[in-house]
Order: structure tokens, then sequence, then C-alpha cells
């Protein structure tokens, strides 16, 4: 601000002298921080500058205007360094005779924040010698009124700044123009105030979509002022959802938009096991945490949030396979709230629903997704059926003409390649290949061409198949698998004699897949086959849900012993009696969400494996007799069970079978029933966040197969029975965030096969238990404090651990330091800190964890060096710091890390020049530096030379802040991690070459030899099309 109104809110005795503009958070929430000296360049550039960042939807703060009355000024000041995302330094010749411009300086460096100088008409080593030029007199002036400690703040503040990549504006640069320099310092800060949003993962085989990609991405460039729709359309297959992930990627990579979102609808919500919220809650949630980071918006309506995207700015929204017009709607409450220049993609097989949304859109374009020409289907056959673009001579005839019959769509070449890739041989060419083009030939629908993939299937894959598709989609594949194998010898069904092979076979065949969520692994399949496998069900009168399953209960059927799977979750009918289900003597699969169901249990199917019924109304679960072959009940989120059964009524003593017992969110529960010991086979009992839950009986020490016991949350719950040791085969105990308990048995020694133990450390005894887990592999502590630290320390439960081979601190903002006795875990793997904001340094002792291969620092925002004994941990392989702002070098001796492979360095903007000795990494295969200031700075440019993967003599000057380097020969470049804020993800990519992701640029890289000298070079070629890039 101006150093007139400084003087005049500080002292207001004294006359005004020089000018000095900066900005307030006094309620406010600013985006950016403009320290400049008023009288040099306030009228000209910095005004023109505040207009353009106004222009494109940014709130700067330019001047005392901005101050609110009242405040004291020299407070406002400072809550404006620490609100402001980004702050600008326009130095010009008088900046250095203005006190507050520097000392403003001292503290934007200090903040950690971004700092973008633009050197107006000065150089940058007028910064770096402040005794000639232009700052000479004014610190002149400054040593003869200021302490010689105050003066050397300000020079090595100068000195910092000059080290940071600006812009420097002279008038022969620019040829006078100062609307290019606001153009490239708008785009700068745009380009670092924009969220880093993660590329989403697409097929390995793509064949034939640049063209739309690149029609469709010229189309949304070409949105300025309004809100753009466009609309993505074509049959089911034909590939909509895959060209609007490359779309979004490609935005990701350019930064053009603040925000973005991709959603999926998904039109079988009901049988998901993730959530059971509904669809569109599911999705606005998502939307507002891609959009706003708004992770529960229960405070608020989800009206009241979607308003605040009015001071996003542009944004990118993707709704994916909109069925109707009132998904849309509901989604998307008032386009007029989006900003300027903001896009929505939406894909739908429906036209006339395209159209019908928009109507309120003044620029929609609507681009058809068409199937493949004749040449790319051939190719993309070919990359599923021989892993190459070319058949096998002897099959080029008969591969032209399956590929042919598919019709040019690529779900259905993706599957039916699949399909025939083990099918090579002679036999095979002249019976199974002729049989797929005759099946094939005439009919292009794409279900009835996947339909011939599912021909092909033996029995026992048909039904598998089916399962999935109507049941078992999006659940865990361990406990699917549980199920499906109590089924062996089942006289109903034929059984699955090998469930592990039959579904390694639909994987294979790419009719299941399998997707890692949170170290689970879960079934998915495509929409479209699921379709398919619904429609089989359906008309084979096998599985049944919604109305139809209802209306076949009401009603007299002839197929009743056929029904294997009944789904009553969204059906219009709501109450039942159990005579109803009572003629479905081959029922396995029974799903009653919401229902209230009434009489005696004793009349359903004997053969039931599988009763999901969420949401029950009733107080009490029913009596279940003689359910020998029951292996899951999920009664989860069904707040008004108070019990699960009571003494004189146990609902599961006819369930000896069951393996898997699921009662999240149970939250009127206070006890489980002493009969829950008759469970003897149960493996699973997940009582997550039921948080009236106040004891365990004794009797469940009598589950002697329990593998998994989950209690986290459960906030009532006083203490566990000291049976529980009697648990010999327990593996997982899980009781972070149980507040009120106070004690564990001291006998918790016994449970020698605990392999994962995850606690909060919140009182001393949780201490204890942690040392007599003798067998433990895995801990992990969650919301520490330096009191549990103490604790750990004091009673020596970590020399115990001798089996520990993994330990996470994870959310322990109240942890300032590490147990010293970490050092005694003689074989820890991974070491992981995650969340620790006020962690300042880790012991010495961390250098005799000689075993450790990887360590991960994310987040510890306080953490300010790394000691130097990091070079003792002879077997580290993976070294990953992010987001840890308060850190300013890495060690020396980070150079002895002889088996260091990846390195990665992430949002560590005060991290000073990295070490020479980091070329001493001779096996390092990874290196990446992303938003830790200037690459030169960092003198990125002056160690890459001496590393092995980077493989040349010389370089040429990168400018930016990003940099990933790696080596083809010994590492998968698809391969890559992120941090999205929430937790570490594991994504593939299909980059082809090293890879450079600058701040304002990319490009590929490749080694030359330079013509005149004879030497290799590495050259930066820039080919955006095709540029595959994650910015985070």
């Amino acid at each position: 601000m101006d150093d007139r109104a400084l003087e005049t809110w500080r002292r207001p005795c004294k006359h005004p002298r020089g000018q000095c503009s900066s900005s307030t958070a006094m309620g406010v929430d600013y985006d950016v921080f403009l320290n400049h000296r008023g009288p040099d360049v306030k009228a000209g550039f910095v005004a023109h500058l505040d207009e353009a960042l106004r222009d494109a939807g940014l709130n700067p703060f330019l001047d005392k205007a901005s101050l609110r009355k009242g405040d004291p000024a020299s407070r406002s000041i400072n809550d404006a360094l620490e609100v402001a995302k980004i702050h600008v330094a326009v130095v010009s010749k008088g900046y250095a005779e203005s006190k507050y411009c520097l000392s403003e300086l001292v503290d934007m460096l200090r903040s950690g924040k971004p700092v973008i100088p633009v050197y107006y008409e000065v150089e940058p080593a007028h910064l770096r010698w402040v005794e000639n030029g232009p700052f000479k007199e004014a610190f002149e002036k400054h040593q003869s009124k200021r302490s010689p400690e105050q003066v050397e703040k300000w020079r090595d503040a100068l000195r910092k700044l000059a080290g940071i990549t600006g812009f420097c504006y002279c008038p022969s640069d620019y040829k006078g123009d100062e609307v290019e320099l606001k153009r490239e310092v708008v785009c700068a800060i745009l380009s670092k105030l924009t969220p880093s949003y993660e590329a989403l993962q697409v097929d390995r085989c793509m064949v034939g979509v640049e063209e739309h990609v690149h029609a469709c991405v010229k189309k949304l460039e070409m949105i300025t002022n309004t809100t753009g729709l466009l609309g993505l359309v074509g049959m089911g297959g034909v590939g909509k959802t895959s060209l609007a992930k490359l779309i979004y990627n490609h935005f990701v990579n350019h930064k053009k938009f603040q925000a973005m979102s991709f959603l999926t609808v998904d039109h079988n919500t009901t049988l998901s096991s993730l959530s059971s919220l509904g669809m569109v809650e599911k999705l606005q949630n998502q939307l507002l945490w891609d959009l706003l980071h708004v992770q529960n918006c229960n405070d608020h309506s989800y009206s009241y949030w979607f308003h605040k995207l009015s001071h996003k700015g542009s944004t990118l929204i993707v709704l994916d396979d909109i069925h109707e017009r009132s998904q849309f709607d509901e989604i998307i409450l008032d386009v007029g709230l989006l900003g300027q220049g903001s896009c929505i993609i939406v894909t739908s097989r429906d036209r006339h629903v395209l159209k019908v949304i928009s109507g309120e859109f003044q620029n929609f374009s609507l681009h058809e997704v068409t199937p493949l020409e004749t040449n790319d289907a051939t190719k993309l056959f070919n990359l599923y059926a021989f892993r190459s673009e070319e058949a096998l001579p002897k099959f080029k005839d008969v591969a032209n003409d399956v590929s042919k019959a598919c019709g040019g769509l690529p779900l259905a070449l993706k599957v039916v390649g699949s399909s025939l890739m083990d099918k090579k041989s002679d036999e095979d060419l002249e019976c199974i290949w002729p049989e797929a083009v005759n099946a094939l030939k005439g009919e292009v629908k794409v279900i009835t061409t996947l339909r011939w993939s599912y021909d092909c299937l033996s029995v026992e894959e048909k039904m598998m198949f089916v399962d999935i598709a109507c049941v078992f989609c999006n659940l865990e594949k361990q406990e699917v698998v549980e199920i499906w194998k109590s089924c062996k010898g089942c006289s109903s069904c034929f059984g699955y004699g090998t469930p592990h092979m039959t579904l390694r076979n639909l994987i294979d065949k790419s009719l299941v897949a399998l997707r890692n969520s949170y170290g689970q692994e879960e079934l998915v399949m495509h929409g479209l086959l699921q379709e398919l496998g619904q429609s089989i069900g359906t008309s084979s009168g096998s599985h049944l849900w919604e109305n139809r399953a209802a209306k076949v209960v009401e009603e007299n059927y002839d197929g009743y012993n056929k029904v294997r799977a009944l789904n009553l979750a969204k059906s219009r009918k709501r109450k039942y009696e159990c005579e109803s289900f009572a003629k479905m003597t081959n029922l396995h699969y029974l799903i009653l969400d919401g229902c209230d169901v009434s009489g005696n249990f004793d009349m359903v199917s004997k053969e039931l494996r599988w009763l999901q019924w969420r949401n029950m109304p009733l107080k009490h679960v029913p009596r279940m007799w003689n359910f020998l072959n029951l292996v899951a009940l999920d009664f989860s989120n069904s707040p008004g069970l108070a019990s699960i059964w009571t003494e004189s009524n146990s609902a599961t003593e006819g369930c000896p079978n069951l393996l898997n017992l699921n009662m999240t969110n149970c939250t009127s529960i206070i006890t489980l029933p002493d009969s829950i010991g008759q469970l003897s086979r149960l493996q699973v009992l997940d009582l997550s966040r039921c948080r009236n839950l106040q004891r365990l009986p004794s009797t469940i020490g009598q589950l002697t197969q329990l593998q998994f016991l989950y209690l986290q949350k459960c906030r009532s719950l006083e203490s566990l029975p000291d049976s529980i040791s009697a648990l010999p085969r327990l593996k997982r105990l899980i009781i972070c965030e149980c507040t009120s308990m106070s004690k564990v048995p001291e006998t918790m020694g016994l449970m020698t096969g605990l392999t994962l133990y995850a606690t909060d450390l919140a009182t001393e005894w949780q201490a204890v238990a942690v040392g007599q887990l003798h067998g433990l592999k895995e801990l992990t502590i969650v919301h520490c404090s330096d009191e549990g630290i103490r604790w750990l320390n004091e009673q020596s439960s970590l020399a115990h651990l001798h089996h520990l081979s993994k330990i996470l601190f994870i959310e322990c903002p109240a942890m300032s330091k590490l147990p010293h006795t970490i050092g005694l875990l003689t074989n820890l793997d991974w070491l992981c800190l995650r969340r620790c904001q006020n962690l300042r340094e880790l012991p010495n002792s961390i250098g005799q964890l000689k075993l450790l291969t990887k360590l991960g620092l994310t987040r510890c925002s306080s953490l300010e060096t790394l000691p130097d004994c990091l070079g003792a941990l002879t077997s580290l392989e993976e070294l990953w710091i992010a987001q840890c702002r308060s850190l300013t070098k890495l060690p020396e001796s980070i150079g002895h890390l002889s088996k260091l492979r990846w390195l990665r360095i992430e949002g560590c903007g005060e991290l000073q020049p990295l070490p020479e000795s980091l070329r001493q990494l001779s096996g390092l295969m990874r290196f990446q530096i992303l938003d830790c200031g200037s690459l030169e700075g960092l003198g990125v440019l002056r160690v890459l030379p001496g590393l092995r993967i980077w493989g040349c003599t010389s370089v040429t000057n990168l400018s930016g802040s990003c940099l990933t380097v790696l080596d083809r020969k010994r590492c998968d470049p698809s391969l890559y991690y992120y941090d999205d804020g929430n937790q570490m993800r594991f994504v593939r990519r299909n980059l082809t070459e090293m890879r450079v992701v600058e701040a304002n640029d990319c490009g590929f890289l490749r080694l030359v030899q330079d013509t005149k000298s004879g030497r290799s070079i590495l050259q930066r070629v820039h080919k955006l099309d095709c540029c595959k890039l994650i910015m985070l």
C-alpha cells in the first residue's frame, strides 16, 4: 500500500514519504498480493496489471482502498501476506527507497508462497549488488538510519529475489509495449493459481482418436465470455467416455481452467459397497470436493456451495453417461453461476437429451463419436488379439473379417480381440475364428457383438459373468470369491469348482477388471458389459431387480426356481412378507436395502449365500433359522437398528458358516450379544462408526477364525474384552479414534498372528500394547501427540517389534518429534510421515534403519532440514518429499545413497540449491522436481549433467519449476504416483520418452549430436498435441 497511508495509520505525527503498495486479508479472499512502489509504476503498469487480473476473474489487492477503516494497518498487511495465494514484486528503480516495500519483500519470501518478480527497467544483477547501480543511494540512506541487521535482511531478500526467474522489462525487449509484459505476467499468475488436477487413466491401446480430440479441444478453446456446452453423442461402446477423458487430460496438462471435475453417472449404485448415498448425492459431493475441496457439505445445502462457484473462475465439468435431463439439472443447478469461460462436457447415447440440455446455453457444440474406420479398427483389434498392429500372416484375412464384423466399435474390438488372443493354433484357425466371423457377420449392434464373447464362455464362466454384472460389481474380490467358494457342491447351481481360475479367465478376456481401492481389489466391469450381463440375467429369470423383482414376488411366476439373485432395493413396493420368497428355492443373493420385511425367515431358501439389508427400518434383526450356507450379512447404515439380535432371539444361531458381518454406521447399537461367539467361522467383523457401541462381549474370544476386526470411530467403546487376546488368527485390528477407550487387555502379546494394528496412542496403555505385539508387520499411528511419543520412548515399545516392516504416522499435527527409539526397528522397510504439520526434525537414530527402502515425508510443513545421517540409509531406494514448505536444504550425505532409485521432491518452495553430491547417485532411475521454485535457482542445470540417467554432457536452458527425468531402460515410464491432498495414489500413463513438465511450456527431451562440436546435447522438442503430462 502507499507509504503515505502507512505513515498516516502507523505514525500520524510524521509526514508521508515514498509509496509502497500491498494487500490485506481482513475478511476478503485476495488472490494476488501486489508489492510495488507507487510513484514509479502505479499509474501505469501496475494499474493495467490490476485491471487485467480482475478481467481474468482474480481478486488482486492494489492499494489502501482495500484496507478496512479502523483496522491497524500493520496487522492488515500481515493478514494479507497470509491470505494472498501468490505474491508479485514489481521492482523499479525507486523500489529500494521504500522501507515498506523491502520489509514486505522479506515477509513475502518467508511465507513460502510463490513469488513472481517483475524487473521494471532494472536487472536482476542490480538486486544482487546493491552497492552499485540504481539502489546504491537508497541503501546508503538506509545504512545511516537503520540497524545493520535490518539492512542486511533487506539485502538478503533482494538477493533471493534475484535468484527467482521472473520478467525483465526494458523498452528494447518489448518494443515499449507493456501489454505483452502484462499478458505474460497474468499467464504466469494463472498457471500458479490454477489448482493441479490428475490426468485420468485411459486404455493403453487407443487408435484413431487424435482427430476427435483435436476437433473438440478447438471448439472448447473458442469459448471465452460465456459458459459453453460440448455434447458427445454416440452408441454404447463407441468410445465417448475415452474421448471425454482425453479432452479432460488435455486441459489438465495445459491448465486452462481453474477448477475441474470428471463425474461418471453410475447406473448401478444400489449394488455399490462404497456408499449408501444416492447417485445424485454422491455426484454432488464429488463435484464440491473437486471444485471447492469441500469434503462434507452437511453444514450447508448443495445449493449454498454451488453458488460459491461463481467466485471460482473458469471451470471444466464433465458429466459422463447422462441418460435424462433431470440428472444434469440436479448436478448443474444454474449454468449462470459458473465463471466466464467455463465449459461443460456431457456424454450421452441420447441425442435428444443433449439438445434439451443445450437450451440454456448460448454456446453449444454437438460432436458425434463415430465407429472407427476400417484401418483403425483392424489395428485396434490386432493390438488386443496379437499384441501388435499387424496380425500373424496366416490370420490376416480372418482377422480383418472379425474386426470388420465388430462394426468399428472399440469396446467390441477390445473384448473380441482379447477373447481370441490365446487361440492361435491351426485348429483354432479352421474352427474357432470362422465361427467368430459367422456369429458377428451381419449384426453390428454392440450388445450382439459382445454377446458372441459371452457365448464362447464355459457354463461356470457365464454364471460368474452374470453374477458380477447383476450383483457383485464394485465389491471386494476376496469377499466375493469366498461366496463363490461356498457354492462348491451346490445342487441347485452346480457350484463353482474353480472360482479363482474362472475369474482369471474373465479378466483375461477383458470382460471383468480389477480396481485397487485402499489396498483391496474390487471387481469392476464396463457399463455396456454390465448391461449385457443384466439383460441375460433378466431374460433368463435368474437375476431380477427393482420393479421386475417386485412384480415376481407379488404375482404367480412360473420360473420361481430359476431366481438366483433378487434385488428389491429400488422397487416401488417397500413392504414384503417372507412367505413371498418361499418358492425361490435357488435364491443365492438377496438385496433388501430399505425394505420392511416381516414374517418367518425360515421360509427363505436355505441356499442363500449373501444377504444385504442396508438402511434396515427394523430395531432388531428377525430370527434366522437354518441358513447353513449364508456367508455374508450386510446390515450397514441402519441407524434404527438397536441390536443385531436379542438373547432370546438369536438371529444368527442358524448361520454357522457366516464369514462376513458388516455393521458399519449402525449408530444405535450399544452392545453385541453374547451369542455372537456362535459364529465360529466368522472372518470379518466391521463395526466402524458405531459411535454408541459401549462394549464387546467376552464371547468374542470364541471367534477363532476372525481375521479382521474394524472398530475405528467407535467413540463410546470403553474397552476391549480380555478374551480378544484369544483370537489366534486375527490379522488386522483397527481402533483409531475410539476416544472413550481407557484400556486394552494386558495379554495383547498373545495375539501373535496380528500383523496390522492402527491406534492413536491417546493413553499410555496404547503404547504398552504396541510393545506387546511382537509379530506386528505394519503399524499405523494417527492423531498422535508428543505425549504419545514420550510413552513410546519410556515403554521402549518399538524395541520389541523385530518384524515390523512398515510404520505410518498420519494426521499427527500435535506431534513435533519422532520417538528416538525408532532406530531400534532394525527390519523396518517403509517409514511414512503424512500431515505431521509440527514435526520439526528427524532424530539421528533414523540413520540406524539399515534396511529401510522407502521414506515418505508428506505435508510436514514445519520440517526445516533432514539430518546428515540420511546418507547412512544404505538400503534406501525411494525418497519422497512433498509439500514440506519449510524445508530449506538436502544434506550433502544424500550422495551416499547408492541404492536410491527414485527421488521425488514436490512443493518445497524454500528449498535451496541442490547439493553437488546428487551427481553420485549412480543407481537413480527416476528424478522428479515439482513446484519447488526455479529450476535454475535449485541448480538443476548444474547437477543434472552429472547424473547417469541424464546421459549427456550439456543441456539447454530449461526455465520453469517442474521437471521429470527417467531411465526407460531401467524403469517403467508409465508408473506414476502422486499426492492428491488426501492420499498417495497410483496411476498408469503411456509416456514414451523422457519427460519435462514446466511452468509455462511443455515438451519432450531427446539426446542428439551437435553437428558443430560433435558433442551430445539435450534438445527440447515441442510436440504439444501428443504430450501426455501430469501437472501437480
